[in-house]
């Protein structure tokens, strides 16, 4: 079990290293076009208000060596702006998934099952007892956020409470707490922070490229997370059934999260399908399917040599 979970623990390292080189690169993509297109404007309407055009060559040559310098400056913007982003998004991760799912931290001792539930995970784990949220929502469901595993936070919603039985919330839990040793949750964070402001951006004439950009790079990185967390999991807590029947209670459940956005999707152990509303992108399509509950559920009951749902022995 600890040889493969620390080989899916370097995987995801050198995936995060990956996700933030191209995001830090799709930005500067960004903020260039951004830069070069609105001086574009700007000269070309500088010319028709003052009827200054090029005449021979020579001008067009000094014309095109403007615009070359204009997209270098652009270039050196791009740059600069990044490496003041990347860290401020990653700082600003915990706090805009909070406040945008309305959960509050657990500082007292309400909720003391959980509590201890997670110290005795993180004790097994050999890692320190993440911080968790409750989120006040009927749908059972839950996350795991932070960009470091010392820092990590679990939110649960009080639906998961209320419906899962005591076993099948250790379960759950074990999945979000293998997910932090694994550094899966450093991973997904990392990915949503540097790749949400392009894609809550939209596709628009300007953004087009770096959306897209942004959304492959999701895909790129969390698309086969899925499986690879549930076996994980099964593997820490030996007890793949209370999982298996978690999973299944999640997704026989017809409510959705309230508050959630497409960016920070991918950070949940159901991928809420209210976030895909308006984005019928191929991308989206492929992040989904890939942490779609009922494939996880079937490789699951296979992995724990369990029959089909539904089938009689």
């Amino acid at each position: 079990m600890a040889a493969s979970t620390d080989l899916f623990a370097r995987r995801n390292r050198v995936r995060i290293v990956v996700v933030v080189l191209v995001a830090a690169l799709n930005y500067v993509l960004a903020v260039a076009l951004a830069a070069v297109t609105a001086t574009l404007v700007l000269i070309i309407a500088a010319m028709f208000n003052f009827d200054i055009f090029p005449s021979d060559a020579d001008s067009l040559a000094w014309f095109a060596y403007g615009i070359g310098g204009i997209c270098a400056v652009a270039f050196v913007i791009g740059f600069l702006t990044a490496l003041v982003r990347i860290p401020t998004a990653r700082r600003k991760l915990e706090e805009r998934v909070l406040n945008e799912t309305i959960a509050r931290i657990v500082r007292d001792d309400s909720h003391r099952e959980v509590r201890n539930l997670l110290d005795g995970l993180a004790i097994a784990a050999g890692i320190a007892t993440p911080r968790f949220a409750m989120i006040s929502d009927p749908s059972p469901n839950s996350f795991g956020v932070g960009t470091r595993p010392k820092n990590a936070i679990i939110a649960i919603t009080n639906g998961l409470v209320d419906h899962l039985s005591r076993d099948e919330l250790e379960a759950v839990l074990a999945y979000e707490v293998t997910r932090i040793k694994s550094y899966d949750v450093a991973l997904a964070s990392w990915t949503v922070a540097l790749t949400g402001g392009a894609i809550d951006s939209g596709s628009g004439l300007f953004s087009w490229l770096p959306y897209r950009i942004a959304l492959a790079l999701q895909v790129w990185a969390l698309r086969d997370q899925g499986t690879e967390r549930d076996r994980a999991a099964v593997r820490f807590t030996r007890n793949p059934q209370s999982l298996v029947h978690a999973l299944e209670k999640l997704d026989n459940d017809q409510t959705q999260v309230a508050s959630v956005s497409r960016a920070t999707a991918p950070l949940w152990i159901e991928f809420p399908a209210k976030a895909l509303s308006g984005d019928s992108s191929r991308a989206t399509r492929v992040l989904r399917r890939s942490l779609l509950l009922d494939e996880r559920i079937a490789a699951l009951r296979e992995l724990a040599h369990m029959p089909p749902a539904g089938a009689t022995t």
